[in-house]
C-alpha cells in the first residue's frame, strides 16, 4: 500500500515538472531561450559578471553543460562570454541588454505559471508546501553530496582545480 502511494507521489512530481516545462516553453516561444537555460541566466542575473565553473558548481551541474549553453546564449545575443585576463583558463560570462531583458520577461513567466499553479491553495497550504519543498530540497542536497563523495572516493587521485 505505501509502496504504490510512493509510485504516485513519483508520478505526480513527473506530471507536475511536465507541465510546468511545457507551460514554460508555450509562454517563452517568442524567446530565443530555452527553459533548461533558465537557470544559468537567472544564475548570471543575480550574481552580474561569473565565472563558468561558478555557475556549474552553483548549479550543481557539469562544467560541459554550462559552457555548451553559454555558447549557445552568447549566439542568441542574451550573454557575453571573454576570457578572465588573470587567467585565461576561465570564462567568464555576463548579460547583454537582450539577455537581462529575456531574464526579466521568464522570471515574469515564471510567476504567471505558479500564481496558476497555486490558485485555489490557502495561504496556510503554501506555507506548508514551501515547508515540504525545503525539507525535500535539503534532503536531496545531503544525498547529492553523499554521491558526489562516492564518486569522488572511487575516481583514481587528480590534482584538485580552482573553480574559474
Amino acid at each position: 500500500m505505501l509502496l504504490q502511494k510512493f509510485v504516485r507521489l513519483l508520478d505526480l512530481d513527473r506530471k507536475s515538472h511536465t507541465l510546468y516545462q511545457s507551460c514554460v516553453f508555450q509562454l517563452l516561444a517568442g524567446e530565443e531561450l530555452h527553459p533548461s537555460q533558465l537557470p544559468i541566466l537567472w544564475t548570471i542575473a543575480q550574481t552580474g559578471r561569473i565565472s563558468q565553473g561558478q555557475i556549474a558548481q552553483i548549479l550543481g551541474v557539469s562544467r560541459a553543460a554550462v559552457a555548451v549553453s553559454a555558447k549557445r546564449m552568447e549566439k542568441a545575443g542574451l550573454v557575453r562570454r571573454e576570457k578572465e585576463r588573470k587567467d585565461q583558463r576561465c570564462t567568464m560570462v555576463s548579460l547583454t541588454p537582450k539577455g537581462n531583458g529575456a531574464a526579466h520577461r521568464a522570471r515574469a513567466c515564471q510567476e504567471s505559471i505558479l500564481a496558476r499553479r497555486l490558485a485555489g491553495f490557502t495561504q496556510e497550504e503554501i506555507l506548508a508546501l514551501l515547508e515540504f519543498y525545503e525539507r525535500m530540497n535539503h534532503n536531496l542536497e545531503g544525498y547529492r553530496r553523499e554521491l558526489e563523495q562516492r564518486q569522488e572516493a572511487a575516481a583514481p587521485v587528480r590534482k584538485k582545480e580552482a573553480v574559474c
